[in-house]
């Protein structure tokens, strides 16, 4: 049918199911914004992937009701298939800081930086007025395909509206239960990431200044790391390569305790387990974002199945490779040193402690994890169960 009967079959039809050549999900989102019009006041955004709570877009429109001001709100995306794998599992425990933790508190400051995919809602009027803008984004030169949902946040930002984010809102989407789909909808999402950064810098005037600030330190946050690691693995001392280890997992299990005590959860304490998660995958992948964030292609291939494009793992390699070119040099360089001196005695002693206490966080967590989580997965049944 055309444009026209679309439009007619979308007003006055309570479910309409249109079928229309693929294009990523801009473009279905594009196809049902336009047959709605201005027949609605609010839309509401979701994933083919997700089921959501019977009362989700209630407490969505309550929000939007309550405060003229705010022109977006998200909900609190859990995961579907957390025991499939360790990935699918450690992002169920990330998901749950993101929303609850990160959004929360940008929330708070009324400057949500993402209305997630899977469960927001918006008003219709506003939404209207930029449409062919956000569905002829460009970067670069190149047309762009994913990113939609930042996009349309930093839109909405833009004009000065508030957007926020409920918790009481819930819904459950699928993710990646293989490292390889899990590192290409990770490196696609940072793409869209630092792409979006940039457009939404535009707007830290019309906002509170927790905006500004929490954009320059999440976006300068990943240089500084691998910048750190790299001095640090280069410095030709093996304190240094230990105080790496011992920082990054420090730091990890203080939020994944944070997180435990926030959520009244003792398995948030495996968070600690994402961080080499982001080191050794994520950290890597984001560079790789940066040098191609012009390029469209999704990267992931049809849900439940392997990933087909090997191309986020070239950064691994070189930043495995990077590592293990300071590790060479600090073993060659301690090598050669005297260690008959009483200085490096007590060196040796704080190295075989950092090393015991670094090796026996690991011994328990993976026992946790192996006993608490492993075995549930190996039960786990064909479908999901989800009190929805």
């Amino acid at each position: 049918p055309g444009r026209l009967a679309v439009e007619t079959l979308v007003r006055t039809r309570r479910c309409v199911c249109v079928a229309q050549r693929w294009g990523g999900k801009r473009e279905v989102m594009y196809t049902a914004f336009k047959a709605l019009g201005d027949s609605v006041d609010y839309v509401q955004v979701c994933d083919s992937d997700t089921r959501l709570d019977p009362l989700a877009l209630l407490e969505l429109v309550r929000v939007l009701d309550e405060d003229p001001r705010v022109g977006a709100v998200g909900g609190d995306v859990r995961i579907l298939n957390p025991l499939d794998s360790w990935v699918s599992f450690l992002s169920s425990l990330r998901y749950w800081v993101a929303f609850n933790v990160e959004r929360a508190c940008q929330s708070y400051f009324h400057c949500v930086s993402c209305i997630s995919g899977p469960l927001g809602l918006y008003r219709n009027n506003l939404l209207q007025q930029f449409l062919e803008a956000w569905y002829n984004q460009k970067f670069l030169g190149t047309h762009c395909t994913f990113g939609d949902d930042r996009h349309l946040t930093n839109r909405m930002l833009s004009m000065g509206y508030a957007t926020k984010y409920t918790s009481r809102s819930r819904c459950y989407s699928e993710t990646p239960s293989s490292f390889l789909r899990w590192l290409s909808q990770q490196t696609r999402w940072s793409k869209s990431y630092f792409r979006e950064w940039l457009y939404n810098a535009l707007w830290w005037h019309r906002h509170h200044a927790w905006m500004t600030y929490e954009a320059v330190v999440s976006g300068l946050f990943p240089f500084f790391v691998a910048a750190t690691v790299l001095r640090l693995f280069y410095a030709g001392r093996p304190w240094a390569l230990l105080w790496v280890l011992l920082c990054v997992q420090g730091v990890a299990l203080a939020k994944a305790a944070f997180a435990a005590w926030l959520r009244g959860c003792l398995r948030m304490l495996l968070l600690s387990l994402y961080a080499p998660l982001y080191m050794g995958g994520l950290l890597p992948a984001k560079f790789l974002a940066l040098a191609t964030m012009n390029q469209s292609g999704w990267g992931t291939s049809g849900r439940r199945q392997l990933a087909a494009n090997y191309v986020p793992v070239l950064p691994l390699a070189l930043w495995a490779l990077l590592l293990l070119g300071g590790l060479v040099r600090s073993v060659v360089h301690e090598a050669r040193a005297d260690w008959s001196g009483p200085s490096r005695a007590a060196e040796a002693r704080h190295l075989a402690v950092g090393a015991g206490a670094y090796l026996g966080y690991w011994a328990i967590m993976l026992t946790l994890y192996w006993v608490g989580v492993r075995r549930l997965c190996r039960r786990r049944a064909g479908g999901y169960r989800v009190q929805v």
